[in-house]
């Protein structure tokens, strides 16, 4: 008789625990994004989709209710819903599922998908676009990376910032508390006029390159920004005291090649991260064809007040100009190209020091390097200045300000008793 009540009440445990278990249990677990390397080759780029669709579960996590309990996977957040529906429409269209993420900020499930060789991808495209469960369907697109008397025995040779008389400047701001996100490829953080300047780092193409530390292009606009002041070697930094993220969302072209390029899928997943992050600014020092997942993106951040700052480009194409071309973004070109292109548009282009530019590069070295991309680092530095003296600054006030520091007394705006000037005055930020 005993044993046959102990066995009832062990049945009782086992059915409670099984309940109780699936909704109790940590519905948030650490995992990691998962990708197919697919995703990274470019033989396969043309024949890559996007499809995202809008989630009102996502990120958000029911407690005690084991039927309606949603999945968080570590920062990429998604609903089983999400994922129910991704794998239908891979099934329904004989596609193949390369990887999916949730993009918290705009509140849309993003799926890539391989479209097959014996596919048309306009076809693929077109009916997508009709399938009420979608609200956006796209190809993949490919983007292309484009100093007071100081102690730093090289400042001397940074003729490019000598015109803002940057010592005079850095008397009253350095870019302190200012947040950047670089956008770009790595960093190496262990330079000497870098180490403990980059505050976070972010790796979004960790499934294509495994070296965060020995790319070139990044480091090359860290150093720009924010190298260290007075620090006995190197360079200075045009806002040595701000807050750097280093966002690695492009991968070289090859080994030691400042060459590189980035894709929507991973511009994507780092815009939505300093998006979260609510940082100050983002330096975009590449171009690409216009994208309409990252225009959302970068529509939700001017929104949140983060000002965007990114290479113009110097053709007339249909594969280059975007986000520069972006309402609201800031576009920067250097003074030479300036001179020489001769389209117009309808974007605020700041001219800024783009020749000859001397910087970091990885391993410890310096070097001089052109090209548009360096010309938007100066201009994100200047940013942060006078961000750092006036938060309230919209990205018109700034370009307001910006395209004055091509003017000598272009310093006397950061003078203490002449702050007041620096506030075109609009909504405040913080």
């Amino acid at each position: 008789m005993l044993i046959a009540h102990l066995k009832k009440l062990l049945l009782l445990i086992t059915l409670l625990f099984v309940t109780l278990g699936a909704s109790v249990l940590p519905v948030s677990a650490k995992q990691d994004l998962v990708i197919d390397p697919l995703l990274f080759d470019i033989n396969y780029t043309d024949r890559i989709i996007l499809v995202t669709y809008s989630d009102k579960h996502i990120n958000r996590i029911p407690i005690g209710q084991f039927n309606h309990a949603y999945r968080k996977r570590g920062d990429y957040g998604s609903s089983s819903w999400s994922e129910r529906i991704a794998a239908n429409i891979e099934a329904d269209y004989k596609l193949t599922l390369l990887t999916q993420w949730s993009i918290s900020e705009i509140g849309e499930h993003c799926v890539v998908y391989l479209v097959n060789e014996n596919q048309s991808i306009a076809e693929i495209i077109t009916a997508l676009s009709n399938d009420n469960r979608i609200d956006n369907v796209q190809l993949m697109s490919t983007f292309k990376v484009l100093g007071k008397e100081y102690s730093d025995p090289y400042y001397r040779l940074q003729s490019s910032i000598h015109p803002f008389n940057l010592g005079k400047i850095h008397n009253q701001a350095t870019g302190k508390n200012i947040t950047i996100a670089i956008i770009d490829t790595g960093v190496d953080i262990k330079h000497p006029d870098l180490e403990g300047q980059i505050n976070v780092i972010k790796d979004f193409v960790t499934h294509q390159s495994v070296d965060f530390f020995s790319d070139g292009h990044g480091t090359a606009i860290a150093g720009i920004i924010a190298a260290k002041a007075n620090n006995g070697q190197g360079i200075v930094g045009l806002a040595p005291d701000s807050r750097i993220v280093a966002m690695k969302a492009c991968w070289e072209i090859s080994e030691g090649s400042l060459d590189a390029v980035c894709n929507s899928f991973t511009l994507a997943l780092a815009l939505n991260t300093a998006i979260d992050m609510n940082v100050d600014l983002i330096n975009l020092s590449l171009t690409g064809p216009h994208d309409p997942l990252l225009a959302r993106l970068i529509e939700k951040a001017i929104q949140q007040d983060i000002i965007i700052i990114a290479s113009q480009t110097d053709r007339q194409d249909n594969q280059s100009g975007f986000p520069a071309h972006h309402p609201g973004v800031i576009s920067v070109q250097s003074h030479t190209h300036m001179f020489r292109t001769s389209h117009k548009t309808h974007t605020q282009t700041v001219p800024a020091p783009g020749e000859q530019i001397l910087t970091t590069l990885p391993n410890g070295a310096y070097d001089f390097i052109s090209g548009n991309s360096m010309a938007t680092a100066h201009v994100t530095g200047l940013a942060a200045l006078l961000l750092q003296l006036e938060r309230g600054l919209t990205n018109q006030d700034l370009y307001k300000l910006l395209v004055q520091a091509n003017e000598p007394k272009f310093y006397q705006l950061f003078n203490t008793h002449s702050n007041k000037s620096i506030a075109v005055k609009t909504n405040h930020k913080h």
